[in-house]
C-alpha cells in the first residue's frame, strides 16, 4: 500500500471547497502541536516551553477560523448553490 502525501490528497480530491478548508485546518492544528508535543515527551521534565504553547494556540486559533469558513462554505454550497 502506498502512503500519499496527505495535503496533495485532499488538494486533489473530488471533495467541495469547504471540506477542503477543513481539512486543512485539522492539519494545522496536527502540525502546530507536534512541537509541543514532542518536546513533552522528549524534553526536560522540569521545562517550560512557553513559545511552542504559543505556537499551538496560534494555529489553533487560525485554525477554528478556518473551520467556521469551511462550514460556512459547506452550508453557503448546500442551501445557495444548486
Amino acid at each position: 500500500m502506498k502512503i500519499k502525501n496527505p495535503i496533495t490528497a485532499i488538494w486533489r480530491s473530488d471533495a467541495s471547497r469547504g471540506l477542503k478548508i477543513i481539512a486543512y485546518s485539522l492539519l494545522l492544528v496536527f502540525v502546530t502541536s507536534l512541537p509541543l508535543i514532542a518536546y513533552v515527551i522528549f524534553g526536560p521534565s522540569d521545562g517550560n516551553p512557553i513559545g511552542l504553547g504559543l505556537l499551538f494556540a496560534g494555529g489553533a486559533m487560525v485554525a477554528h477560523v478556518g473551520f467556521f469558513v469551511g462550514l460556512l462554505m459547506l452550508i453557503w454550497d448546500h442551501y445557495f448553490r444548486k
